[in-house]
């Protein structure tokens, strides 16, 4: 039995041609547009990691890279995990004097909350880039603007 071209998209899970290597790709932003896929270029994820992350500054808005969603979960994770030590670092080297100076409980309760507004300004950049569009952009060299220690005192407790 012969299948039709949907019904080996829908099998493969792709729905579009890589513009580099015209390998069949799934692009997550197509499917939630479908008919707008010939608006755009496509560059799979193998490509985009050959080219280094580079597309050509006059292709850029209007290609989309097709990440699968379990690289695009790992790529986030890691970095997460690299803007969270980057983020840990620059707080330690301005504020490990006065951190040492807390007990355990407020050092504990001002990392709480410490990550509680970090995570917050980070969503909402994430929010502002809007999703896979900010993914794809490069994060190199960000500082994690949005904290700052003015904003609450640590004041020591008396311990009974």
């Amino acid at each position: 039995m012969k299948m039709t071209e949907n019904q080996v998209k829908e099998e493969t899970k792709t729905n579009v041609r890589c513009s580099y290597c015209g390998n069949d790709t799934l692009c997550v932003d197509c499917q939630r547009e479908p008919g707008k896929e010939n608006d755009f270029e496509h560059i799979c994820f193998e490509c985009y990691q050959n080219n280094k992350g580079e597309i050509a500054p006059e292709k850029k808005d209007k290609t989309h890279v097709c990440i699968p969603p379990e690289k695009l979960a790992e790529a986030y994770e890691r970095f997460l995990e690299d803007t969270t030590r980057n983020a840990f670092s620059e707080l330690w080297e301005k504020e490990k004097k006065k951190m040492r100076e807390l007990s355990k409980q407020e050092l504990a309760e001002a990392s709480f909350f410490e990550g509680a507004r970090f995570m917050y300004a980070f969503m909402q950049r994430m929010a502002s880039q809007q999703g896979v569009e900010g993914a794809e952009q490069s994060h190199e060299g960000h500082s994690h603007e949005g904290h700052s220690h003015e904003g609450h005192k640590h004041e020591k407790s008396e311990k009974k």
